[in-house]
C-alpha cells in the first residue's frame, strides 16, 4: 500500500513522501491516531546520531538521508501477517519502538507494541511509550514518604516524574529548569518550588529549601553534562542520584561524592531495561492515568497535521513553551 511517512532529509530539514509500505508475515499494520515528538527526535533533526548501541542499532550503524523515523504513536490494527498471534485488525496499540510512526500507517512486530489499557484515550495511548517510561521512573525513583526530590528539566518526562514524586508521599518536590513556561505549568499540577536556573543559582536554592542538606531523591530529566553535575552536587549523603536522561555526548563529571557520600545511583530507562520488564511494567506505569491521578492533558502544548511536520519540529525544537509536540495524520 502507499502511505504517506515524514523523513529528514538533512539537518534541520523534513518533509513528507508518498511510500510503499509491505507488511511481512511477522508484523502489525497501524493507522495512525497521533504520534509524539520525542527527545530523541529532536536529536536526529539537529544532526546528533545516537552512538552504536542505542536506541536502534541499524540506525545507528547505517544512518543516512532521507530517514524515516518517530517512535511514539497509538494507533488501530487494520491487517496483521500469517505469523502474528498476540493482535487482531480492531485492536488499539501503542508503539515502543522505532517505527517510523510519523505516518499515517505504520508497521511493527508484536514485540514492538503494547495494547492499550480499557479506558485510556487514544490522544493518551498515543502517548504510551512516553508516559510509561516516565511514570515508571517516578515509580522506581525510590522517592519515600516525607523526602525531599529535585527534578532537573520540566519538559514532558520531568513534569510527569514531579507529580508521580509528589503522589507517592514527597514532602516537597522542587522542580528546575530555565524556562518560566514551564515551571508555571507544573507548579499548577502540584510543584512545590520552581528554581528558574537562568535567574538563580539552582544549587544554592536546593540547599537553602533543604536546610543546606541536599535533598533525598535528585531526578536528572535535562539530558546536560551541566544538569548531571547539579544533581550529583544537590543530593544529599545517602542520598539517590536517579538517571532519566539519554545522553548521547561525552560529558565531564566529578563522581568523587558517589563513593565518599555512598550515593545511589538508578538508572530508570523502561524501553532500556528490557522488552519483558516493559511488557510487566506498562500497565502499572499507565494505571495512575487511567486513575487520573497523573495529569497528562495539560502537557499536550501544540498539535500540527502531518502535512505540517516541518512546523510541529520547529516548534518542538525552538518554542521554549513547547512540552509535547503531537501528529495528526
Amino acid at each position: 500500500m502507499i502511505i504517506k511517512s515524514a523523513c529528514l532529509t538533512g539537518v534541520r530539514k523534513i518533509e513528507v513522501r508518498k511510500r510503499e509500505l509491505t507488511l511481512s508475515d511477522d508484523q502489525v499494520l497501524v493507522k495512525t491516531h497521533a504520534a509524539g515528538i520525542c527527545g530523541s527526535d529532536k536529536n536526529l533533526y539537529n544532526g546528533i546520531i545516537p552512538p552504536s548501541g542505542g536506541l536502534n542499532t541499524e540506525m545507528n550503524t547505517s544512518f543516512s538521508y532521507p530517514y524515516f523515523f518517530g517512535h511514539e504513536a497509538g494507533g488501530t490494527v487494520v491487517e496483521v501477517g500469517k505469523n502474528v498471534r498476540n493482535y487482531k485488525p480492531g485492536d488499539k496499540v501503542m508503539a515502543f519502538a522505532w517505527v517510523e510512526t510519523y505516518s499515517d500507517y505504520f508497521k511493527a512486530k508484536e514485540e514492538e507494541l503494547e495494547p492499550v489499557p480499557a479506558g485510556l484515550s487514544m490522544d493518551l495511548a498515543s502517548l504510551g511509550e512516553p508516559i510509561g517510561c516516565a511514570v515508571f521512573s517516578g515509580l522506581c525513583s525510590k522517592v519515600q514518604l516525607g523526602d525531599s526530590v529535585a527534578v532537573i528539566g520540566m519538559g514532558f518526562a520531568g513534569q510527569v516524574i514531579a507529580q508521580v514524586a509528589k503522589k507517592k508521599g514527597a514532602h516537597q518536590v522542587i522542580g528546575v529548569d530555565v524556562v518560566e513556561g514551564k515551571l508555571k505549568l507544573a507548579s499548577n499540577l502540584g510543584l512545590d518550588h520552581a528554581v528558574n536556573s537562568s535567574e538563580t543559582d539552582p544549587l544554592s536554592a536546593i540547599l537553602d529549601l533543604t536546610q543546606g542538606q541536599g535533598v533525598d531523591v535528585v531526578v536528572e530529566v535535562a539530558g546536560t553534562g551541566e544538569a548531571v553535575q547539579l544533581c550529583n552536587d544537590a543530593v544529599k549523603h545517602n542520598g539517590t542520584l536517579v538517571f532519566y536522561s539519554w545522553i548521547t555526548q561525552d560529558i565531564n563529571l566529578n563522581i568523587s561524592r558517589w563513593h565518599n557520600n555512598s550515593l545511589t545511583v538508578v538508572n530508570t530507562g523502561l524501553v532500556h531495561h528490557g522488552i519483558m520488564q516493559r511488557h510487566i511494567w506498562v500497565p502499572q506505569a499507565i494505571r495512575p492515568v487511567l486513575l487520573d491521578q497523573i495529569k497528562i492533558e495539560p502537557l499536550i502544548t501544540h498539535s500540527y497535521p502531518l502535512d505540517e511536520i516541518d512546523k510541529a519540529m520547529e516548534t518542538a525544537n525552538n518554542d521554549p513553551d513547547a512540552v509535547k509536540v503531537m501528529i495528526r495524520p
